[in-house]
């Protein structure tokens, strides 16, 4: 495990280039920015677990959401930090989910930008 123990290191992914979450486009009150590298550890557990939203994410590129896809987004998260033993993922999801229900818990018609870079 040792060979492989930076990959846990969660100060490895500090100067990565950043994917940002956020609601209605607002990146300065309302994101949460993800280091590219777990980002693509999110997508490709979702591709194989052939989830749908997951996937669908691109780090290059942008994409909308809406309410109702960002909340299968949070139980397609939800489903790979249940099964999956991997910390940094575990550190890194909750606080996505946290700004997804603020989507989701909201009475505004909000949507979730994810943009790439």
């Amino acid at each position: 495990m040792d060979k492989f123990s930076r990959l846990f290191d969660l100060n490895r992914y500090l100067e990565d280039v950043e994917v940002c979450f956020s609601i209605n486009g607002d990146v300065e009150q309302n994101a949460y920015f993800l280091s590219e590298s777990i980002c693509s550890r999110i997508i490709c557990i979702g591709n194989a677990y052939k989830l749908h939203y997951l996937p669908l994410i691109d780090i290059y590129g942008d994409i909308k959401l809406n309410k109702t896809q960002v909340f299968s987004l949070i139980e397609e998260l939800l489903f790979i930090k249940s099964i999956i033993n991997d910390e940094v993922i575990e550190y890194f999801v909750p606080s996505i989910i946290k700004l997804l229900e603020e989507i989701t818990h909201s009475k505004d018609e909000k949507f979730l930008l994810i943009l790439g870079n």
